[in-house]
Parts: C-alpha cells; structure tokens; sequence
C-alpha cells in the first residue's frame, strides 16, 4: 500500500454547495494549471501468460490494484484509492495491459470526485493495451467534478487484431446540489493501428446551455473488437471499426439504462 506525508486535512479541502440552476453547461476554454511539483506515480495492472498460468504485475499510484481473483486464463482485479483525491495538482495515471488469450475484468471500488483545486487542474491519465485474442472489460465507476475543479481527462485505447474491449464511463458534473466545475476530455480509441473512435469533450458550468444543455452526467457503454447484438428497448452506434457505442444524456445518473446494457453486452463476450 503506498503512504503519504500530507495529512488528510490537507488532502481533503471542504467543498461548498448551492442550488443549482438549470441548464449551466457550456463549451469552455480555460486553460488548467497543474502543480509542477506534485510527484506522479503511475498505477499498473498488466496480466501476461507464463507456463500455462497467467501472471499478473500490479504497481500502486494514487489508486491501488487489488486481485479479488486469478486463475489460468483469467483474473479480476479492482482499484482502490490509495488516498483523498482527486485534488487541485494531482496527477491519476493508470496503465492496463493484457497479454494474448488472457482476460482481465477490472472494477473500481467506488466513483471518483474532483474537489476544488484552489487555482490548481487536475489530470487523470488512462491508457489500456489489448492484445491479440485477449478481452478487458471496465466497469468504471463515475468521475465526479465538484464546483471549483477542474478537470483534464485523457483516455487512450489500444485494441490488437483479434482483442476485445468492454468499457464503461460516466462522467457527472457537481456533487449533489453543485452546478460542478469544467472538465475536458480526450478519448482515442485504435483497433489494429486503426482509428476507431475519436473524441473531445469540453464542458463547463455557469454559462448558457451549451455542450450538454440541461444534462449533468454522460454515461457510455463502448465495446471494440466485437460488436454485440443490442437488446429492445436500448440504442446503439456502429463505429466504423468493428464495435458500438451507447451512450444517455441525463440530469440523474441513477436514471441511467445503461446498467442493463452492459449485463447484457458482457453475456456475449465469448469465453476465454
């Protein structure tokens, strides 16, 4: 478990809370200013065939890999914060990596919320790497961005010839009764070298309806590598690589369908 000198109250500043006023989401340009000095450790979870097992290579940052379970071909493993975060000049880096045949389903423990950074961004920096014949699935719990926070997110996305992918994302702005802070997102997603999804999201709040209009939370189910049957009742995008998209705009993410979708996508994965 890796330790911190700063004490909690410096870790986890209060945030305050007001009524939130409808439609308050809009395009931004703001510019994010991180800490030069914060220390950046990147947290691993790589999952590798040896001799006829699989072999996993965990390394803590600000999250933490734990290994609920592991056998031959497979193993599940859930992310832990290792401490308060996100805060104003912290750096989240996260790189998965599975190796060919093996099957990796990653969980976080809970969601993760962008306090007010007194000035400071914060960074979450997420690369996954699936090799040829192997499947992750993420059932990512939501990144929250508290007023006052913001946010630079960048996802990247490597699927082999033959690999699977299973990702699910949610982003809320505002804890409850905030109008939230800003948040930028950049996602790239590859099948074999290939382009497949790319995309930029850059919201804030307290402007006129923009990006997101009365919605406060996006939530997405993205597959690559395979692209499953849609049950009645849920909508779905082919992307032009092999793969689809589902995604809802809400006000509440309890609202959100989404669940029911990913139950559904994750019984067709084929068996490793």
């Amino acid at each position: 478990m890796a330790t911190t000198s700063r004490s909690t109250p410096v870790r986890w500043p209060p945030t305050h809370t007001r009524a939130t006023a409808p439609g308050r989401t809009a395009m931004s340009t703001t510019a994010v200013t991180v800490s030069t000095h914060t220390e950046v450790r990147t947290a691993r979870v790589g999952l590798w065939p040896q001799d006829g097992r699989c072999r996993l290579e965990l390394a803590n940052g600000l999250v933490a890999p734990r290994v609920i379970r592991h056998d031959a071909t497979t193993a599940e493993v859930s992310l832990v914060a290792t401490t308060a975060t996100l805060l104003g000049g912290d750096v989240l880096r996260l790189a998965v990596e599975v190796g060919p045949g093996l099957r990796l389903d990653l969980r976080d423990v809970a969601g993760t919320v962008a306090y007010h950074g007194r000035g400071l961004g914060c960074v979450v920096d997420v690369s996954l790497r699936v090799h040829e014949g192997a499947t992750l699935t993420w059932a990512a719990e939501p990144l929250v961005v508290a007023d006052g926070a913001e946010v630079t997110r960048q996802l990247r996305v490597d699927v082999a010839e033959g690999g699977r992918l299973l990702l699910r994302d949610q982003v809320a702005l505002g804890r409850s009764g905030q109008d939230g802070g800003r948040l930028d997102c950049h996602t790239t997603m590859t099948y074999a070298g290939r382009p497949a999804l790319v995309e930029h999201l850059e919201v804030r709040s307290g402007l006129a309806p923009g990006a997101l209009g009365d919605a406060r939370v996006v939530d997405s189910v993205t597959s690559l590598g395979w692209r499953p049957e849609t049950p009645a009742g849920h909508t779905a995008y082919r992307l032009h690589e092999p793969g689809a998209l589902s995604r809802q705009l809400l006000t509440q993410s309890h609202a959100s369908t989404l669940p029911d979708l990913w139950d559904d996508w994750t019984s067709q994965l084929p068996p490793i």
